[in-house]
């Protein structure tokens, strides 16, 4: 970018192919590694430059023409993020720190030339993001995991019941029944990083208790690549795995004078009760992006 824009400064009578070529032609061995071409067409789409009938970068990149020094590095960043939000910065940046966890590697390697200045670029780039609510990201993960495994179970030749779009009430989301048994599961969704921890209601958990062997935990685990918008296939699915009722319910300390259930708590379950689950995704199965 900053080689586009101080080829603009430089020669402000050119059209688009020719700012690529001025650019180019600057005495620097990255200014023939780039792709100028794409990054060209990326700012004027953008609106950040515009091609015609004469090259001319935005008023907000002018004062970064001049020195390709740190400052005007960041000063580029805080333009690109500002105009163009990742899907994942406001999960990502929560109560004024970034959570790494929550980025995709690509763009946590992407942007790492950051440096200590990682956090504050990002805090300020979120304070200006239009993005869904870590909410909306969140519940947009569940949904797509009870979604997938809903499907994959039908896809295995199953019937199986969507609880959660009647009530919360149940204590689970999707219901198996056949003629001697109800399974019953509560389906979670996670990204690797954050796979160690669930969050379970104090309904959820009691309904543990009351349907015993029939109640259990499913965890898809995604990619960071389902924070992107977009849709959510099986290629963004690494993992299902199950907990077992009881194994959650022996986690929990009695309630006594020194501790009592809230609306939820968190479980952090020992990597050796999980058990792989048998649910496998229907290969054809996309839940749609956002509109």
């Amino acid at each position: 970018m900053f080689l586009l824009v101080y080829s603009a400064r430089l020669n402000p009578r050119l059209g688009l192919a020719e700012w690529v070529v001025s650019a180019r032609e600057k005495s620097t061995i990255m200014a023939h590694a780039l792709d100028l071409e794409g990054t060209a067409k990326g700012l004027v789409a953008l609106n950040l430059a515009r091609s015609e009938p004469a090259v001319a970068p935005a008023a907000q990149l002018i004062h970064l023409n001049d020195q390709a020094d740190f400052p005007t590095l960041v000063g580029i960043a805080h333009v690109l993020l500002e105009r163009a939000p990742p899907s994942w910065i406001r999960v990502a940046v929560n109560g004024g720190r970034v959570a790494r966890e929550y980025i995709p590697a690509s763009d946590l390697a992407a942007l790492a030339w950051l440096g200590d200045e990682f956090d504050a670029v990002l805090i300020e780039a979120h304070q200006r993001a239009v993005a869904p609510s870590e909410e909306d990201v969140r519940k947009r993960l569940g949904d797509a995991a009870e979604l997938i495994v809903l499907a994959a179970l039908r896809h295995a030749g199953r019937r199986p019941v969507h609880v959660a779009l009647i009530s919360n009430a149940y204590g689970y989301d999707i219901e198996l029944r056949t003629a001697d048994r109800t399974d019953r599961l509560e389906v979670k969704a996670a990204v690797r990083r954050t796979c160690g921890g669930v969050h379970v209601s104090r309904n959820e958990f009691d309904k543990s208790r009351l349907f015993g062997t029939e109640w259990r935990l499913v965890q898809v685990v995604f990619s960071t690549g389902a924070l992107v918008r977009g849709p959510i296939g099986p290629a963004h699915v690494e993992e299902i795995r199950e907990l077992p009722g009881a194994s959650l319910r022996a986690l929990a300390p009695l309630e006594s004078n020194s501790f009592r259930w809230s609306e939820s708590a968190e479980f952090r379950p020992p990597p050796e009760v999980w058990m792989r689950s048998g649910i496998v995704p229907d290969p054809a199965f996309w839940v749609p992006s956002e509109r």
